[in-house]
């Protein structure tokens, strides 16, 4: 895992993602944490520097009329994982462009359906984004290091232990981050060992 200083990590990111995706058609990059605003606001300025397409995970909250006790109670249980497999994560890894609904719970469905476009780089950006329930299909996983403000967003990400199988690991502390001239020091394992990804 390499740890890097959220403060300018887009440019740091992008280097990376450059570097490791040369001579791949398509490349995955999932951004996990607590914190929507602040991964919302990096997979946009990633996309910007890379023309990459950003796939929101709040697109894919479970309706509530699903959400039973049980399913409230599991870490993540929000996230309509199930969907988000069948619509994304499978389509992906067929090697197709996937088309999605954006969920809106006023209606309790969908109030668009959003067809990806051809890029060479897709990040899929949001808290749940390494859902274990999730088949693992990405070449870079990168998660905003919790501050345990959030009750919910801890309990998911120490549930799963999202931080520590993660690639890159954002901090706030600058002083936690190693330096630049060590590098990247490459993937950790799947998240999903089910033979899927």
């Amino acid at each position: 895992m390499t740890k890097i200083a959220f403060d300018g990590a887009a440019d740091r990111l992008s280097e990376i993602i450059r570097g490791e995706s040369v001579g791949m058609a398509h490349y995955y990059v999932a951004i996990d944490g607590a914190d929507d605003g602040k991964i919302a606001a990096l997979a946009e300025e990633l996309a910007a520097k890379l023309s990459a397409f950003v796939i929101p995970t709040g697109a894919f909250a479970l309706p509530s009329n699903k959400l039973t006790p049980e399913r409230k109670a599991t870490p993540g249980g929000v996230f309509d994982h199930e969907r988000f497999t069948r619509e994304v994560a499978r389509e992906f890894l067929a090697k197709k462009l996937p088309v999605y609904g954006v969920y809106a719970e006023r209606i309790r469905g969908t109030v668009e359906r959003v067809q990806v476009p051809e890029r060479g780089v897709y990040l899929i950006a949001g808290r749940y984004a390494l859902h274990p329930e999730v088949p693992d299909f990405y070449d870079l996983r990168i998660v905003l290091q919790n501050d345990g403000a959030d009750e919910t967003a801890s309990a998911y990400l120490s549930a799963y232990m999202i931080e520590a199988f993660c690639d890159v690991l954002l901090t706030s502390d600058p002083s936690d981050a190693d330096g630049d001239e060590e590098g990247f020091t490459g993937f950790s394992l799947p998240l999903s060992l089910d033979g899927d990804a």
